[in-house]
């Protein structure tokens, strides 16, 4: 298996199975290592575009019009009153029934 691989031959081998590159050593003694290292830039890569990516978005909800976001936590404050309007309006449910006290 050529060094490209290295995902599926991750998947496909184990660790002390004979490593695919035919050296005739185990996979962890030989190829694992890098492997694993391989893997992990590829993710720590994807993470930072992913972690670029939030912060462009986050810019640009910066530039959004004031009035937007008033209008959102406005929409907020709204819903959470009238929630709680609600819970006052039911009875307690500590109380204990009558006659069982």
């Amino acid at each position: 298996m050529s060094d490209e691989n290295y995902d599926e031959r991750l998947k496909t081998t184990g660790r002390n199975d004979r490593c695919p590159c035919g050296s005739g050593k185990k996979y962890k003694k030989c190829h694992l290592a890098e492997d694993e290292a391989k893997r992990s830039a590829a993710l720590k890569a994807l993470e930072e575009q992913a972690i670029a990516l939030a912060a462009e978005n986050t810019e640009a909800e910066d530039d959004a019009s004031p009035t937007d976001k008033t209008k959102r936590s406005v929409g907020r404050n709204k819903a959470r009153s009238e929630s709680n309007a609600r819970a006052a309006d039911r009875k307690p449910s500590n109380i204990p029934r009558r006659g069982a006290v």
